[in-house]
């Protein structure tokens, strides 16, 4: 028999935080660019209604790309398990699954996620997991594995996702190219940061007195390059906002809410993937799926505080519902993943 699972704690982390304008001025400055490209270049920056956004790299060195230390996937990693840990009193966490696209670790054999369970000094019961460029959505399939390893038995798992756009900035300065404004685009709505999720079942579980039950999980494919990394950089091509929720309603959402029996207004807490405002804004359509404005107020309040961070995006979200003390036992949730592929992903969760 299959054992409940549940999710028991969330931790982002994230590094320094730069002003959207200031990250725009960086990156299309006058002297890399053109006082008419960047120009261009803040006016669209200005649109997307970001105030701030997470940056990696070392802005002031830009177009060198210097990480340092402390803003190392691994020692972001390090971070959130070891808050986790903290919290574990003499158990310990026996699975880990980390997630990302875009990474500024150079180191790739051993696998990341082998270097993480190393520096952390985690003592696996099962091989630690690595899912790369499975695009937005590669935290829920993180998720959907930590899960089948916690039902087998009383035990800890942790997912972490993590981004790091920033490290692959290449801004194109000719207006000509035919990449030009998928280049721009991008460059003025990602940022940086990670998330984890502390998942537990049987009598682990038990010794958390906030925990959320994992009701369902679905996954789905469908192929689409609108969105691809190319030649180390990244481009997101127009045509998301009219593509993507669609897909992502009709495959994956609907689907989980009818195998549940669950009406859309009867889930309270949604935690989706901020792809942008135009893209969050087409989820309210009614042949879309026909959420409320407060249904989507959280996602959109992430989008504008970090722009859009990619894997982690839907946890950092979460993390607001999580610790939010006016949830009722009973209340359902979702954290919605879709991105690059395409691939999507949702869990329903409820309070309890």
């Amino acid at each position: 028999m299959k054992k409940d699972v549940f999710i028991v704690g969330v931790k982002t982390v994230f590094p320094r935080l730069y002003s959207s304008a200031d990250i725009i001025g960086k990156l299309y400055s006058e002297k890399l660019s053109s006082v008419r490209i960047n120009k261009f270049a803040k006016r669209l920056g200005s649109n997307t209604q970001i105030k701030n956004r997470a940056i990696s790299i070392d802005l002031e060195q830009f177009p060198h790309k210097i990480v340092s230390e402390e803003n190392s996937p691994v020692m972001w990693a390090k971070s959130v398990i070891q808050n986790f840990s903290n919290k574990l009193q003499n158990d310990q966490i026996e699975f880990v699954s980390i997630s990302y696209n875009a990474s500024s670790h150079k180191i790739s054999i051993p696998n990341l996620s082998c270097q993480i369970a190393h520096e952390c000094k985690l003592n696996l019961r099962f091989p630690p997991q690595e899912i790369a460029n499975y695009g937005c959505a590669s935290g829920i399939f993180s998720i959907r594995s930590a899960v089948d390893f916690c039902q087998k038995s009383d035990c800890l798992a942790t997912v972490f996702a993590f981004e790091q756009p920033s490290y692959t900035f290449k801004p194109i300065y000719d207006d000509n190219d035919i990449n030009f404004k998928a280049s721009l685009r991008t460059n003025a709505i990602f940022g940086d940061g990670g998330a984890g999720l502390l998942i537990a079942s049987g009598e682990k579980a038990e010794k958390f007195d906030k925990k959320l039950k994992i009701i369902d999980i679905h996954l789905d494919y469908q192929f689409g390059d609108v969105i691809k990394m190319e030649e180390g950089a990244f481009y997101t091509r127009e045509g998301v906002k009219e593509v993507m929720p669609e897909l992502v309603s009709t495959n994956i959402i609907k689907p989980l809410l009818k195998r549940n029996n669950i009406k859309i207004e009867d889930v309270f807490e949604w935690s989706i993937h901020q792809g942008g405002l135009p893209i969050l804004e087409s989820f309210m359509k009614e042949d879309t799926l026909g959420l409320s404005e407060s249904q989507i107020e959280m996602s959109k309040k992430m989008f504008m505080e970090y722009g859009n961070v990619s894997t982690p995006s839907n946890f950092i979200v979460f993390e607001q519902h999580f610790n939010n003390k006016d949830a009722q036992i009973g209340d359902y949730g979702m954290i919605v993943g879709f991105g690059a592929g395409y691939y999507f992903g949702a869990v329903l969760y409820q309070h309890c």
